[in-house]
């Protein structure tokens, strides 16, 4: 009776893991399951910049909102969306019709002594970017989008306060054209 019970507890755990790797290959690695949907109107935020200056996000707005949302660790990831954004800042009449929103996950460093680190931190990038970044000191907005943690977050919402389009992770050359052209039908 032992042999038989110390058999089924070798197959159970081997069971549970095949069941668990089929959800796993069921549901794509980086899915956008937890944005918010294109369509959806947009939540209402308050965000604070590293020196208290307050940011309600509240829809609709005057211009559409590209909002970019990341933590120290996936800052990185859409580096070539950035460098696209600060080009045709430079270029394109209509970006000014265009308000950008960049909100830096701060969640893990709101407690002292790491607030001030992280405060420093986000203004010494700000400068570098010229750009305010705001903070995400309770993990509010990132909850409020339904944002996964360690991506990097690319949310449109149009005039009207609708959700226009909703990325997370490195957005490739397609993904980044889409962006546009749904980002510049917005000013047209």
């Amino acid at each position: 009776m032992e042999q038989a019970f110390v058999r089924k507890m070798r197959v159970f755990p081997g069971i549970l893991g095949a069941v668990f790797l089929a959800l796993f290959l069921l549901i794509p690695a980086g899915s956008a399951l937890a944005l918010p949907p294109v369509g959806q109107s947009a939540r209402r935020v308050v965000v604070e910049d590293p020196d208290g200056r307050v940011m309600d996000l509240a829809f609709p707005r005057q211009k559409p909102t590209l909002i970019l949302y990341e933590d120290r660790k996936s800052a990185a990831q859409n580096r070539a969306l950035k460098d696209e954004l600060i080009k045709l800042a430079g270029t394109k009449a209509e970006a000014k019709r265009i308000q950008f929103v960049a909100v830096a996950d701060t969640s893990d460093y709101r407690s002292w002594p790491l607030r001030g680190f992280a405060e420093s931190s986000v203004r010494k990038k700000a400068a570098e970017v010229g750009q305010t970044i705001y903070c995400d000191w309770d993990g509010g907005f990132r909850k409020a989008y339904r944002l996964r943690r360690g991506v990097s977050n690319v949310i449109l919402v149009g005039k009207d306060g609708r959700v226009e389009y909703a990325a997370e992770g490195k957005l490739d050359a397609p993904a980044r054209s889409k962006l546009l052209a749904r980002l510049w039908a917005q000013v047209r």
